[in-house]
């Protein structure tokens, strides 16, 4: 999506960031931005989910907008 001028990134929980990286490097990408949510995110409450939501909002946001990962 880069090369036609549009942002592009990734969303991986923790336990699947080094996967995602891996990956990423694999398909020729390994500058790909990740965002990155805890893991496990099955049990978390709603209220949790939506501060984890929010929060990664803001780091796709901020990604998208060319910075690196807080």
């Amino acid at each position: 999506m880069a090369k036609r001028g549009r942002a592009a990134l990734a969303v991986c929980s923790t336990a699947f960031t080094g996967l995602g990286r891996a990956q990423a490097r694999s398909l020729g990408h390994p500058e790909l931005p990740i965002a990155v949510i805890p893991h496990p995110f099955g049990i978390r409450t709603r209220e949790e989910v939506r501060r984890i939501a929010e929060q990664c909002v803001a780091d796709i946001a901020r990604l998208a907008a060319g910075s690196k990962a807080a």
